[in-house]
């Protein structure tokens, strides 16, 4: 079955629902989307010039906070036009505006494609949550959501899910340009030192390698949103919870692709059968 995605033409399979459950929205348990893989990958690994435009477009209109997909702005005078062209933050998930919710909804699935991958925690935080009174604890991981919100969309980045005090994001070729990797490491060195010189000790994991890029459906379908899934996504958070305060710890392979020399070290981590040579910045 022919359709086209704001005039690029794809050939959809329009096959859906097969679960591997995933995060919880609530109480209700979101499962990953399967199909559509000709579309998912032209759009996350190709790009779709339509897309990455509108992307280019809407960056320069002001003000956050914007659509994670084709970044129109929700507030300010470009939110008002926005609102007037219909992209208004979707009632089902505000992170989208109404336009890429509908593609959401409209052409579920995914498909594996390269990208690099970012996961950064907060360090101490039982023990911070212990000795400081709940305004503080929100104040704190208010503040680090705000410095990687900025320091990834800064760079092009997919900005796919907070976990309380958690972030993960990723950058794919087709979203985020073909230098997604040195893109991604950019991120990282900014928000560790933003989260180093705002106090709030970050451990931050960041690898490259192939994952599975999809929408995720709440059971009862009131929910829809864009995650990864794979072995890639483990080994980032793995390395996240390895990393120090402020610090960047990331593979050997994604450190070479830089132009990095080491030093490097292996790293035992849960889950997986071999060490993982990694190199810490």
């Amino acid at each position: 079955m022919s359709k086209t995605y704001r005039g690029v033409p794809f050939r959809l399979s329009l096959v859906s629902g097969e679960s591997g459950a995933t995060v919880m929205n609530g109480d209700e348990e979101l499962v990953k989307d399967q199909g559509n893989e000709e579309l998912w990958h032209a759009v996350f690994a190709d790009g779709a010039a339509d897309l990455l435009d509108q992307r280019s477009f809407h960056s320069r209109l002001p003000s956050p906070p914007r659509c994670r997909l084709c970044k129109a702005p929700f507030k300010g005078l470009g939110g008002f036009f926005m609102r007037w062209r219909g992209k208004q933050p979707a009632k089902r998930n505000p992170n989208y505006c109404s336009a890429c919710d509908m593609f959401l909804d409209q052409n579920p699935g995914g498909a594996e494609v390269p990208m690099a991958i970012l996961f950064a925690d907060i360090r101490k935080t039982t023990e911070f949550v212990r000795d400081h009174s709940p305004e503080e604890v929100a104040r704190r991981i208010n503040t680090f959501l705000d410095l990687a919100t900025t320091s990834i969309t800064d760079e092009d980045g997919f900005l796919l899910a907070f976990y309380g005090d958690c972030v993960l994001a990723n950058w794919p070729p087709g979203f985020s340009g073909a230098d997604y990797v040195e893109k991604a490491m950019r991120s990282a060195k900014a928000l560790a030192a933003a989260s180093r010189k705002a106090g709030i000790p970050v451990g931050i994991g960041l690898h490259s390698g192939d994952a599975y890029m999809s929408s995720v459906v709440a059971q009862k379908g009131s929910f829809r949103d864009v995650s990864v899934f794979g072995e890639a996504v483990n080994a980032t958070a793995r390395l996240s919870g390895a990393a120090g305060a402020s610090e960047i710890l990331t593979t050997a392979s994604t450190a070479r692709a830089l132009g990095l020399n080491g030093p490097w070290e292996s790293l035992t981590v849960k889950g997986f059968d071999a060490p993982i040579e990694v190199h810490r910045l």
